[in-house]
């Protein structure tokens, strides 16, 4: 008897569930390995077994009160970085866009410098409603260059580079004429060095918010590639998804900078690596850019730990130095086209 061939669809739709699979499989190794390695290295069994069983001694202190918290922390700044990747890169329709490169981490950053510089006395949860209305600002300014159809996709994001550049020079003016706190200054460098469990607490609803509603919405941010009538025609409202997106990635990119400063590439890079592996529907995309970009930023967190030892290398420099030569070769290839 021969054997029926699979249909080409199942194959398809098997392979975005493999690529999460093992995405899934790289990201919990590397937290198994970044919870034993440290100043005070600890082998990978002992570690296991503190975190199933915390026996109350230094080492499980250690890894609880320390490293979980980074590990944690990492884990949702990474995902709320490549889930907003993705959704501005569809709202605007531009491969070159991200919370970076449109300016967004920026205005989130100015803001929150503004007011920390006005009222030393915010700290915490509170930094997040500025860093919200400062990545709004921006976004607003953005996306209305976005739509107005009188400039290119490769001029739009060396539009938003510029911005990105100017408003990181009034943060830094602004902390060198206040005499800022050293802390203030290695926060902008994008940092989870220290992280507590208060930092989870803060991001974390805004990632179940921002991440559920973007899984729950997903399937409709396809509208976004396709022009108005299209989708009304198919009964989906783009200005509504529209609006639907660029408040989720407000969510999702200013929490992330609340808590960790301004980490780039993460929204950059992810959403490439993941459509070029996977390809897919949104969906499919938000769903393995929400593993891999913890997954990038946990091996670039560990990376800056091993490459500078005994010190540690914030991890928004060590994103910058992987992510910098990727975008001038995603930006080649778009002036290709």
């Amino acid at each position: 008897m021969s054997r029926e061939r699979a249909h080409p669809m199942a194959r398809n739709s098997s392979k975005p569930v493999l690529i999460g699979c093992l995405l899934a499989i790289g990201l919990a190794a590397i937290m198994i390995t970044s919870v034993s390695v440290g100043v005070s290295k600890l082998p990978i069994h002992r570690a296991l077994a503190l975190l199933a069983s915390p026996d109350g001694t230094p080492d499980s202190a250690l890894i609880w009160n320390v490293r979980m918290p980074r590990i944690v922390l990492a884990l949702l700044v990474g995902a709320n970085l490549a889930m907003a990747g993705v959704l501005i890169q569809t709202l605007t329709r531009n491969p070159l866009a991200s919370p970076q490169t449109f300016g967004i981490n920026a205005g989130a950053s100015l803001a929150i410098v503004l007011c920390l510089i006005a009222l030393p006395q915010m700290g915490g949860a509170s930094t997040v409603w500025p860093a919200f209305a400062g990545a709004a600002a921006v976004g607003l300014a953005m996306w209305a260059l976005s739509v107005s159809g009188t400039i290119t996709d490769m001029k739009l994001a060396l539009a938003g580079i510029s911005i990105q550049l100017v408003l990181a020079a009034l943060v830094q003016a602004i902390l060198i004429a206040n005499n800022a706190a050293q802390d203030i200054l290695y926060w902008l460098a994008g940092s989870i060095n220290g992280a507590q469990w208060g930092e989870v607490r803060i991001i974390l609803p805004f990632t179940v918010m921002g991440g559920g509603a973007a899984l729950l919405a997903g399937r409709h941010f396809g509208v976004l590639e396709l022009d108005e009538t299209t989708g009304l025609s198919l009964g989906q409202n783009a200005k509504r998804v529209g609006g639907l997106a660029a408040f989720l990635i407000v969510v999702l990119a200013g929490s992330a900078v609340a808590v960790s400063g301004p980490i780039g590439f993460i929204g950059l890079l992810v959403p490439h690596f993941v459509r070029r592996l996977a390809g897919g529907d949104q969906l499919t995309l938000i769903v393995l850019s929400a593993i891999a970009g913890p997954l990038l930023l946990n091996s670039a967190d560990l990376l800056g730990r091993i490459a500078a030892f005994p010190a540690e290398m914030p991890v928004g420099i060590v994103t910058a130095l992987l992510g910098a030569p990727a975008f001038l070769l995603i930006l080649w290839r778009q002036r290709a086209k």
